[in-house]
């Protein structure tokens, strides 16, 4: 039998299928770098939004606590003005008294020794008027740079939380990128880029950020801060409630002078109260700050041996508003031209003066500003506003460029003279062109209240209760795209974002 020649098909059928397997070992290095990478970003992610989560608690926790300490201040502040208008009343019952001494003949000796002690009286009043008004001020101050300490915080967390240089999901990318071949492929990106027409300066979008709008969500829309605290006073009787104060003579200082003529001065039906608001009247309302009020009333009798008694309402007050107006008022009833009838001049203009109101939208105004919880939020569907907060990582393969990696084939084969195929392992775009050359991966954080054994409170900024933990993106309303949500888009921008919606439309439950 003749020997035919060798023709080499068996050669051919070799090449293509160690072509096959080389395509198929390299598709699965690629394919697992791809997912200990995504499981990698993830990581990151997630440690990201557990992070934000954790900053968030413990700021409104910090928070709690420093509105305590400027309740403590702004009740201390109302009590200096409750101490200003209830000696007041004692130069209204000198007042008093002098009106009685007019109109008993038997009262020359006790007019004469008010007579001589004016001028102490009235030294001694202004001194220690002027410093209660500084200690005022000093007060409020204090209380106002606790409000300013609250708004710091919260900013640094709103920066904290959003994306860009100061975020954790930039800084934590930026640690787990330090010695790797590409440390500028992994960043943190939580804020969605859109494009500014040509000629025109790229708009600030740290405000559109998700995490962002949750967090000034939590915290707006909530009851007023003037009625928190207005509320909080009273509990002090001496602050809001100075009524029904048992009868007193004085036996002391002044009023025993006039003990030592024979005179009687006799406080009944004593009473008062201070408080925030807009207008004078006894209790105030506590729904505004715009002035600080304090006032007191009570029915004197003054008695002089040989005479009778003499009956009259006293009634004493302070108006204190911030140094933008100048309506500050310092009263008292009955009046006489020695003790005259209010602060003058200077004394009258500033020593009950606060500190400056702004921005002018918000004056006249005597409260300091702090940072109040969204109650009006009681919807279970958002999970009564507590914040939800994402952190978004991404990967960047073009950074790496074309030659990386030695699996990431990318050739072009012919099957006939006609056709042309291309393989391209790198995987930066789909077989339409679509860019998917960044890797993104997202996380999400909550912060939430709960004190142990009240399981019925609601969140609140009062109490140091808020905890941390990771949560799925649809927990609330907001992340659920089948109720209309757009948090998880937004974030992870486009074409994500369609992906996203692609997936849950197919029944996807990966972020439940």
């Amino acid at each position: 039998m003749r020997r035919g020649h060798p023709t080499g098909q068996a050669l051919v059928v070799f090449c293509l299928t160690m072509l096959l397997v080389t395509v198929m070992v390299c598709l699965t290095l690629s394919f697992s770098m791809r997912i200990r990478e995504k499981m990698e970003a993830q990581t990151v992610a997630d440690l990201a939004a557990y992070s934000s989560a954790v900053a968030t608690a413990r700021t409104f926790n910090t928070i709690a606590i420093l509105r305590r300490a400027q309740t403590a201040h702004m009740v201390a502040l109302i009590g200096v003005e409750s101490l200003i208008s209830w000696t007041t009343l004692m130069r209204a019952n000198l007042g008093a008294t002098r009106m009685a001494a007019y109109g008993c003949p038997a009262a020359e000796d006790a007019l004469e020794k008010l007579h001589e002690k004016h001028p102490e009286v009235r030294e001694d009043w202004h001194r220690m008027d002027e410093l209660a008004g500084v200690q005022a001020l000093n007060v409020q101050r204090l209380a106002g740079h606790l409000g300013g300490l609250q708004h710091q915080m919260f900013d640094r967390l709103k920066k904290a939380s959003a994306g860009g240089p100061d975020s954790f999901a930039q800084q934590l990318s930026e640690m787990a990128s330090k010695g790797r071949r590409f440390p500028n492929e992994l960043s943190g990106d939580g804020v969605t880029q859109s494009a500014e027409p040509e000629g025109e300066e790229e708009r600030d979008t740290s405000g559109d950020h998700v995490s962002i709008k949750e967090l000034s969500h939590a915290t707006s829309s909530g009851s007023s801060h003037a009625i928190a605290i207005a509320m909080a006073t009273r509990g002090y009787e001496f602050v809001t409630r100075r009524q029904n104060i048992p009868e007193y003579k004085g036996n002391k200082g002044l009023l025993g002078s006039l003990r030592e003529v024979g005179a009687v001065l006799t406080v009944v039906e004593a009473g008062g109260s201070a408080y925030w608001g807009n207008e004078l009247g006894h209790g105030g309302p506590a729904n505004s700050g715009a002035f600080t009020w304090a006032e007191d009333h009570a029915l004197v009798e003054v008695s002089f041996p040989g005479c009778p008694v003499f009956r009259l309402q006293a009634t004493a007050g302070v108006k204190s508003t911030d140094d933008n107006d100048a309506t500050d008022d310092h009263w008292w009833t009955p009046n006489s031209p020695y003790l005259g009838k209010e602060d003058e001049g200077l004394e009258k203009q500033h020593r009950h003066t606060l500190q400056p109101c702004s921005p002018p939208k918000y004056c006249p105004n005597t409260f300091v500003g702090g940072i109040t919880y969204n109650t009006s939020d009681r919807s279970d569907a958002n999970r009564w506003a507590q914040p939800k907060l994402f952190g978004h990582v991404l990967r960047d393969y073009k950074v790496r460029g074309l030659r990386s990696d030695p699996w990431n084939l990318m050739f072009n084969f012919r099957f006939t003279p006609e056709s042309q195929s291309k393989f391209d392992n790198h995987g930066w775009s789909t077989g339409d062109g679509t860019d998917i050359s960044v890797q993104s991966a997202l996380g999400t954080g909550l912060a939430y209240y709960h004190r142990r054994g009240h399981w019925q409170e609601p969140p609140n900024l009062w109490n140091p209760f808020w905890r941390a933990t990771l949560a799925a993106a649809d927990s609330d309303s907001g992340g659920d795209l089948r109720l209309g949500g757009t948090d998880v888009p937004a974030t992870v921008g486009e074409p994500g974002a369609e992906a996203y919606r692609q997936l849950i439309s197919a029944g996807y439950k990966g972020v439940h």
